[in-house]
């Protein structure tokens, strides 16, 4: 298969929609809005002004942090995902037998070496250094 290097700076191109945001960001302050103004409109009257702030800024955050984050090259759903998948699911560990391992590429290097000599013997390789 053929490979060609594409260069960071393509890879790292963005599309960009409205006033310089890409259509995600876009995305992410509309929602942000539809749902903060409401609930800032609404509460102000039934809810102290300081707890009210928290409460719009909780709402409002997750459409942010969708929008705008990437953490280590992953969007903030992947990152989230990943992170309760670490943290919240049984891991699987697989441990490996080295000393088995180690049995077994010795085996199959002595068993190459016969398989040469054999083939030596036969006559399908030509010796070199002189013996002919």
């Amino acid at each position: 298969m053929l490979r060609v290097p594409i260069p960071a700076e393509i890879r790292a191109y963005k599309s960009r929609l409205i006033f310089g945001l890409s259509a995600r960001q876009f995305i992410a302050i509309a929602g942000a809005l539809l749902v903060g103004v409401p609930v800032g409109v609404l509460g102000r009257g039934h809810i102290p002004n300081d707890i009210l702030i928290w409460i719009v800024m909780l709402i409002v955050v997750p459409f942010a942090a969708w929008g705008f984050l990437t953490i280590q090259d992953m969007k903030f759903e992947e990152y989230i995902r990943v992170f309760f998948q670490f943290a919240f699911l049984p891991q699987i560990r697989v441990y490996e037998d080295t000393e088995t391992n180690l049995f077994v590429q010795i085996q199959e290097e002595i068993l190459e070496e016969h398989i040469i000599e054999q083939r030596l013997d036969a006559g399908e390789y030509e010796q070199t250094g002189g013996h002919h």
